[in-house]
């Protein structure tokens, strides 16, 4: 199998493609994967496909009911990275394609939704992960066209525009919007012996979190960017081999002009380390700087900020997070875990300024998940549980002084935000979020997913906000190049909540108001 890193798209947040290989991982199917820090590459997609390709032809993964999953899902993935397994050699190409790898790789993947909100208090609500979106009354229809084509093994771009149909819905800033078409996200890649630069728009998510991170996801409109790091993992040289796989990713971004330091910077940082097959670990620090007013300037003040006490004040003052993860696969162990293809289970504990405490920071927040695979033998059907807290510092000790601390700062008022919207778990500050998700596959292109999600968010204030959710899905895949899911979801919510400045950061909650909404969306992707 052909090795080496070349400039490759990466595949978009939330594509299915993450949850396969996470499943395919979650089962020790695929083994030494970094699979926590998205996006990644269709390269490295495929690299991880290849690898369980190998194993299954070595006869490294026993036949035990776990192909009962593993199957379609590899078939489908397969599918869909094509391309890139030919190029690795881990699979033979068609008969009708031509020989030798091609200077110029190109594709397309339209996404067209429809859907229909009914929001029961005010006129717009939040859509948690979704970009800096909300829920707006009324129908609306939003489509993106996302394109794609790389140069000779060194240069990857990609673009994608995006048309909604009703402006309340996205939200550039705290409550409205004015366009209907924008560039939702448009990135150029170039990778040199496995050390890529990107420049362009696009969102991380950097934790193993599902539902939500402590530090960054997709909830907010996309970054901004540039993004320097390994594309791809790595070993250390010489005697230092033996430890494991790394991967270190960097990225520098300015936010919006309408905040209280207009234009501030955000350093971010992130170390992965894989020194084992069943063990994923990572560290994360960002750095808020900068901005009209400031003297600060890059890279100094991050030097100055990681290399000095926490909390300085003055001119060195920085808003800073940062937070240690884990994702660790267990296998089935009679009466202790008792499932099929075991299970995995994942964490993130994160600190509001810098990491002054041990083993929990002074302002900690915690994520906490269990994923299984594989419930029982034979069968499809998965189980995700997961909890999140921003608020725990504050309930643990009784302090109401430690209250409305994560995503906010004393200096930069605006907080670790971009356009209203936190760069991290959607629940904001003060909130706990308890998440259930099944799946199960009816037919091998039919899919059926419920979940449960049960949320609080600003708990450090007299009145806020209570949410009861339950929701479901379904997809077909229609073929390897379509896919069509259609979802419903119920909302009843206590005291909602509306974001109502920016600058400084501001949401009011509407105190005995109870609201049920009712959420049903459409979504057809095809693949060109």
């Amino acid at each position: 199998m052909h090795d080496g890193a070349y400039a490759s798209v990466n595949l978009p947040l939330h594509h299915w493609a993450y949850d396969a290989i996470e499943r395919l991982t979650a089962m020790g199917v695929i083994d030494r994967a970094m699979v926590v820090a998205k996006p990644y590459s269709r390269k490295q997609a495929a690299k991880y496909v290849a690898r369980a390709i190998q194993r299954i032809r070595s006869d490294e993964v026993e036949i035990d009911g776990r192909e009962a999953v593993a199957e379609p899902l590899l078939d489908r993935l397969m599918k869909e990275l094509g391309p890139e397994l030919v190029s690795l050699g881990a699979v033979d190409p068609p008969r009708e394609a031509k020989a030798g790898t091609p200077m110029v790789r190109y594709g397309a993947r339209l996404q067209v939704e429809g859907d229909a909100f009914s929001v029961g208090h005010g006129t717009v609500r939040l859509r948690e992960n979704s970009m800096g979106q909300y829920y707006a009354n009324g129908e609306q229809v939003q489509s993106d066209l996302r394109a794609w084509i790389e140069f000779a093994d060194a240069l990857a771009v990609s673009v994608n525009p995006k048309y909604i149909s009703n402006v309340d819905a996205l939200g550039l800033g705290a409550t409205s919007n004015d366009k209907n078409a924008y560039m939702q996200e448009f990135n150029a890649k170039v990778t040199v012996a496995n050390i890529a630069l990107q420049i362009g728009r696009g969102s991380l998510w950097w934790g193993p979190g599902y539902r939500g991170s402590l530090l960054l996801t997709d909830h907010a409109f996309p970054l901004d960017m540039i993004q320097l790091g390994s594309d791809e993992s790595f070993k250390l040289p010489w005697v230092f081999k033996s430890l494991g796989d790394w991967k270190i990713n960097t990225f520098l971004t300015q936010l919006e002009r309408d905040r209280d330091f207009s234009r501030a910077n955000v350093f971010g940082l992130r170390l992965s380390y894989l020194p084992a097959s069943w063990l994923e670990l990572g560290f994360t620090r960002l750095t808020q700087f900068g901005g009209r007013g400031s003297n600060q300037s890059f890279p100094k003040t991050v030097i100055d900020a990681y290399s000095n006490q926490p909390n300085q004040s003055g001119a060195n003052e920085v808003n800073e997070q940062a937070m240690f993860d884990f994702r660790a696969r267990i296998p089935k162990v009679d009466y202790l875990v008792p499932f099929p293809a075991g299970m995995q289970f994942y964490g993130e504990i994160g600190s509001e300024d810098k990491w002054s405490k041990v083993p929990l920071p002074s302002r900690a927040a915690v994520l906490g998940g269990i994923y299984i695979p594989q419930v029982f033998q034979g069968d499809s059907l998965d189980l995700r549980i997961e909890y999140a807290d921003t608020d725990l510092t504050r309930r643990k000790t009784g302090d109401s002084s430690l209250a409305n601390t994560w995503y906010n700062n004393s200096v930069y008022q605006s907080g670790m935000r971009y356009r209203g919207f936190s760069l991290g778990h959607w629940m904001g500050t003060d909130g706990i979020d308890l998440f259930i998700r099944n799946t199960r596959y009816l037919t091998e292109a039919v899919q059926l997913g419920v979940n449960l999600d049960l949320s609080e968010r600003a708990r450090g204030q007299a009145v806020h906000e209570k949410k009861r959710e339950w929701g479901m899905d379904l997809t077909w895949w229609i073929s390897s190049r379509a896919q069509f899911t259609v979802g419903y979801t119920y909302q009843r919510i206590s005291n909602p909540g509306q974001i109502t400045s920016i600058n400084p950061f501001v949401e009011t909650f509407s105190n005995g108001v109870v609201s049920s909404n009712h959420l049903l969306s459409t979504n057809m992707v095809v693949q060109f």
